[in-house]
Protein backbone atom coordinates (compact mmCIF):
# COMPACT_ATOMS: atom_id res chain seq x y z
CA UNK A 1 0.00 0.00 0.00
CA UNK A 2 1.27 3.43 -0.95
CA UNK A 3 0.37 6.83 0.38
CA UNK A 4 -1.26 7.67 -2.97
CA UNK A 5 -3.74 4.79 -2.42
CA UNK A 6 -5.47 6.91 0.20
CA UNK A 7 -6.56 9.44 -2.43
CA UNK A 8 -7.13 7.26 -5.50
CA UNK A 9 -10.10 5.31 -6.74
CA UNK A 10 -9.14 1.60 -6.63
CA UNK A 11 -11.06 0.86 -9.84
CA UNK A 12 -9.80 3.70 -12.07
CA UNK A 13 -6.49 4.43 -10.30
CA UNK A 14 -7.30 8.14 -10.69
CA UNK A 15 -7.54 10.80 -8.01
CA UNK A 16 -10.85 10.52 -6.18
CA UNK A 17 -12.39 13.94 -5.63
CA UNK A 18 -14.43 12.76 -2.65
CA UNK A 19 -11.43 11.12 -0.97
CA UNK A 20 -9.35 14.23 -1.61
CA UNK A 21 -12.00 16.50 -0.08
CA UNK A 22 -12.30 14.29 3.00
CA UNK A 23 -8.52 14.25 3.45
CA UNK A 24 -8.35 18.05 3.19
CA UNK A 25 -11.21 18.40 5.69
CA UNK A 26 -9.49 16.01 8.11
CA UNK A 27 -6.20 17.90 7.90
CA UNK A 28 -7.92 21.29 8.29
CA UNK A 29 -10.05 20.30 11.28
CA UNK A 30 -7.17 18.52 12.98
CA UNK A 31 -4.94 21.57 12.47
CA UNK A 32 -7.65 23.82 13.95
CA UNK A 33 -8.03 21.53 16.97
CA UNK A 34 -4.27 21.35 17.58
CA UNK A 35 -3.97 25.14 17.12
CA UNK A 36 -6.59 25.78 19.78
CA UNK A 37 -4.97 23.28 22.16
CA UNK A 38 -1.51 24.83 21.73
CA UNK A 39 -2.91 28.31 22.40
CA UNK A 40 -4.87 27.12 25.42
CA UNK A 41 -8.29 27.98 24.00
CA UNK A 42 -9.63 24.47 23.49
CA UNK A 43 -12.85 23.53 25.27
CA UNK A 44 -14.70 20.28 25.72
CA UNK A 45 -17.17 21.53 23.09
CA UNK A 46 -14.42 21.75 20.50
CA UNK A 47 -13.27 18.20 21.25
CA UNK A 48 -16.86 16.95 21.19
CA UNK A 49 -17.70 18.61 17.89
CA UNK A 50 -14.47 17.36 16.30
CA UNK A 51 -15.17 13.78 17.36
CA UNK A 52 -18.87 13.98 16.50
CA UNK A 53 -18.11 15.24 13.00
CA UNK A 54 -15.68 12.44 12.18
CA UNK A 55 -17.66 9.66 13.86
CA UNK A 56 -20.78 10.79 11.99
CA UNK A 57 -18.86 10.82 8.71
CA UNK A 58 -17.48 7.33 9.33
CA UNK A 59 -20.88 5.90 10.19
CA UNK A 60 -22.58 7.58 7.22
CA UNK A 61 -19.91 6.19 4.89
CA UNK A 62 -20.37 2.68 6.26
CA UNK A 63 -24.15 2.93 5.96
CA UNK A 64 -23.87 4.10 2.35
CA UNK A 65 -21.48 1.25 1.53
CA UNK A 66 -23.80 -1.33 3.09
CA UNK A 67 -26.77 0.07 1.16
CA UNK A 68 -24.75 0.10 -2.07
CA UNK A 69 -23.61 -3.50 -1.59
CA UNK A 70 -27.19 -4.62 -0.89
CA UNK A 71 -28.39 -3.47 -4.31
CA UNK A 72 -29.12 -6.32 -6.72
CA UNK A 73 -26.66 -6.69 -9.56
CA UNK A 74 -28.14 -6.95 -13.06
CA UNK A 75 -27.75 -10.22 -14.93
CA UNK A 76 -25.29 -10.33 -17.83
CA UNK A 77 -28.02 -10.38 -20.49
CA UNK A 78 -30.21 -7.65 -18.99
CA UNK A 79 -30.50 -4.31 -20.76
CA UNK A 80 -29.46 -1.25 -18.73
Amino acid sequence: MQLADILTNPVTQRLSQSKFCIAVALVATTFALVWEVVHGRATEWLYGLYLAAWVTHAQASKRAAIARDALPTPAAGDAP
